[in-house]
């Protein structure tokens, strides 16, 4: 059985920061794009959609 103590144990290196997002790499022009065509598609798939009636009584 091997035992090993913390305190001899190498110390770890900071974290370091993560590689950033595919959303990160974008331009503040090509995320407005972005965002627009997915509102237009959101409002598109909302007004496609059958209304639910709330029928609570």
């Amino acid at each position: 059985m091997q035992l090993n103590l913390a305190f001899l144990d190498p110390p770890q290196p900071p974290p370091t920061r993560p590689p950033p997002t595919a959303w990160e790499q974008l331009d503040e022009a090509a995320r407005l794009a972005a965002l627009g065509v997915l509102a237009r598609l959101i409002a598109r798939m909302l007004a496609a959609a059958p209304a639910k009636e709330n029928d609570y009584e």
